[in-house]
């Protein structure tokens, strides 16, 4: 009694599933003919993140530097006065990489929203 009652909740389990997932997929339409503006905005997308990967990638490089610069700054310093100018020009170099980034980012404008439909067009 216990395989037929498994058997049969197995059975509707598939039964249910491509009752419910048949609608969806002849809706659905063919796979290949996606509006042209569809791989237009994947291309635009794509564009957007890799500007956005090279801004971090500048930033994070210009931060190593600093840090770099710093350590040796730290090295050869002798006195605390030597020490506090090269922790001022480190922070100030962390600044200017941190506003060079901004600045960046900004002139690249927000990300690029899909809609709810995915086919990435804005209202």
């Amino acid at each position: 009694m216990r395989k037929f009652t498994s058997r049969g909740l197995i059975a509707l389990g598939i039964v249910a599933t491509l009752g419910l997932s048949t609608p969806a997929l002849a809706s659905a339409g063919p796979a290949g003919q996606g509006p042209a503006p569809s791989k237009t905005t994947h291309q635009g997308d794509a564009a957007y993140l890799a500007a956005h990967r090279a801004i971090q990638k500048a930033f994070h490089a210009a931060v190593a530097a600093a840090h770099a610069s710093y350590q040796s700054a730290l090295a050869a310093a002798t006195t605390s006065s030597q020490r506090n100018t090269a922790r001022q020009v480190y922070e100030a170099a962390i600044i200017q990489a941190a506003a060079t980034r901004s600045a960046a980012l900004t002139v690249l404008g927000p990300e690029p929203v899909k809609s709810a439909s995915g086919q990435g067009k804005t209202n």
